[in-house]
């Protein structure tokens, strides 16, 4: 019983930190979407320890706050999905970007 029970914890834990890795907050609904303050950059440079974010919407107090581009360091088993503009008969939404969990296999294919 007290090995079913190790086992159900760790089975617990892992489900919701998965859970909580693909979690996304999406902002208020607009009219328009609203256009980035800054130009673009698409980073060519490949960075063994880092991975680049492209600059996004973030959503604090029912608010867009634009929040630029950054090199952050990458997480093992994990991609960053960039955010979108979802468009539903309401008008516009943002969905900010998020740690995506991937297999390990493919993980190791993408950045070995």
């Amino acid at each position: 019983m007290k090995k079913f029970n190790q086992i159900l914890i760790v089975f617990i834990i892992a489900l919701s930190s998965s859970t909580i890795s693909q979690a996304q907050n999406v902002g208020p609904i607009l009219a328009n979407k609203l256009d980035a303050p800054e130009p673009f950059v698409k980073q060519s440079i490949q960075k063994r320890a880092l991975t680049w974010i492209d600059g996004q919407w973030k959503v604090e107090n029912d608010k867009y706050i634009w929040v630029s581009g950054h090199w952050t360091n990458k997480k093992m088993g994990y991609v960053f999905i960039n955010g979108t503009w979802d468009k539903s008969s309401r008008g516009w939404a943002w969905e900010e970007g998020y740690w995506k969990k991937i297999n390990m296999s493919k993980w190791m294919n993408i950045y070995a």
